[in-house]
């Protein structure tokens, strides 16, 4: 779905950033996209014999008493504001293999041009580090993947399935559509049901181009659409009748 090229660089930073909060002791959690691939990719690799697909923007949550402290590490890592209250960006110039400031990226041509996108996720407002406030992080838990601090799996669902309300580009929302369908599929965890979450599994059912791209990108075979829908009515029934969905 995306280039690798922008999910190598994505992941660098994403690691560089987690190294410099350690360091500090800062505590951060990784949600959003690449969370979801720390929760599937073992489980995926063993159907499909290839990784879950990375991501191209960082989603952070953090702890909103540490706001200063983190703060200096985003700009230490040569983050900028992007104009939206809770974004920040690098711009990696392809060509010369370095990041550039979005000042001096205006004079080079868009397609040489790479933003990888710091997206900041807090439990309440903050005022230093611009922040999105989403109900879901009210009680969001950790558990460490492959070194990482990662979202608790039903925090991770519940904000999928808030971003496929949210979204108002395509290549976002198949992107949600696809984690969202793949965390009940191959995270191997129990999801407990919400209104959202059954919200969301009934928007996918009802929505063909987004079963196209979950066929396409997840199963990997576009002939599948039909293997999608009849999950996601099992999935659904399972969570109206039990209250949670369990992979089998």
């Amino acid at each position: 779905m995306y280039d690798p090229l922008e999910t190598e660089v994505s992941f660098n930073e994403l690691k560089s950033i987690f190294v410099e909060c350690m360091k500090r002791a800062i505590p951060i959690c990784v949600i959003g996209g690449w969370a979801t691939y720390f929760h599937v990719n073992q489980n995926f690799k063993r159907a499909f014999g290839q990784d879950y697909m990375k991501s191209r923007d960082i989603d952070l949550f953090f702890n909103p008493d540490k706001e200063k402290e983190f703060s200096e590490v985003v700009f230490k890592q040569g983050f900028e504001k992007n104009g939206m209250p809770f974004r920040y960006e690098k711009i990696y110039q392809r060509e010369l293999k370095k990041f550039m400031s979005i000042e001096e990226s205006k004079k080079e041509l868009s397609f040489n041009l790479m933003q990888i996108f710091l997206d900041l996720f807090s439990n309440r407002k903050t005022t230093e580090l611009g922040s999105w406030v989403l109900q879901p992080l009210g009680k969001i838990s950790f558990e460490t993947i492959e070194g990482y601090p990662v979202a608790d799996i039903n925090t991770l669902v519940e904000l999928k399935a808030v971003a496929l309300f949210e979204r108002d580009k395509a290549d976002k929302e198949n992107k949600d559509a696809c984690d969202f369908y793949s965390l009940f599929q191959y995270s191997g965890k129990r999801i407990n049901s919400s209104i959202y979450i059954k919200k969301a599994v009934e928007k996918l059912i009802k929505r063909s181009d987004l079963i196209d791209a979950i066929a396409r990108h997840v199963l990997l075979d576009i002939g599948k659409r039909s293997i999608v829908i009849v999950t996601l009515q099992q999935n659904l029934q399972q969570l109206e009748t039990t209250g949670y969905y369990q992979t089998p």
